[in-house]
């Protein structure tokens, strides 16, 4: 039998994603939110009853709103990337804002698992002009929200030229 290899992540937002990325606070829009607490005791059984190493995407709002949980993200093993603080996309925010979310989201998971993240998920897939440069000053590792491959791991670029009235440079 031939060896299959997966890499298994998770976005656990909960409510963050309808404060941050939709700026909504409804009480249906926070109840959509809040079922991502039922779900992630639930995805985190089925990790452990198949013995599944994963990488969960947390925003700090989540780490700080549901403590218990996260907690139990990492003592089943898990790894904890960064997801910006409360599900920011970088685009929207100014150079000295999206800093910020990521200097408060650093702080959060270096208090839940005593370590810098090493690992990031743009919140929205997406990236601001200094992306990658403030990624790389602030020592990650790796970035999982672009996809120009499937398998093959691939350096971040920036300079890139785009234009719609003439080839992508």
């Amino acid at each position: 039998m031939s060896q299959v290899s997966v890499c298994m992540t998770f976005d656990f937002d909960a409510i963050s994603v309808k404060l941050g990325a939709k700026g909504a606070a409804t009480p249906s829009e926070i109840s959509r939110g809040e079922f991502g607490a039922v779900g992630a005791p639930r995805v985190l059984d089925l990790l452990k009853r198949h013995d599944i190493p994963s990488t969960w995407f947390i925003p700090g709002h989540t780490i700080e709103t549901y403590p218990e949980i996260a907690r139990a993200v990492v003592d089943a093993g898990h790894e904890i990337g960064h997801h910006n603080y409360c599900h920011e996309n970088p685009r929207a925010l100014s150079p000295d804002d999206e800093r910020g979310v990521l200097e408060r989201g650093i702080g959060c998971i270096e208090r839940l698992t005593g370590f810098r993240p090493r690992g990031y998920r743009s919140p929205a897939w997406d990236h601001s002009p200094q992306t990658v440069d403030l990624l790389v000053e602030l020592g990650f590792a790796y970035d999982s929200s672009l996809m120009a491959d499937d398998f093959t791991p691939y350096y971040c670029r920036t300079g890139d030229r785009v234009s719609a009235d003439g080839p992508f440079q």
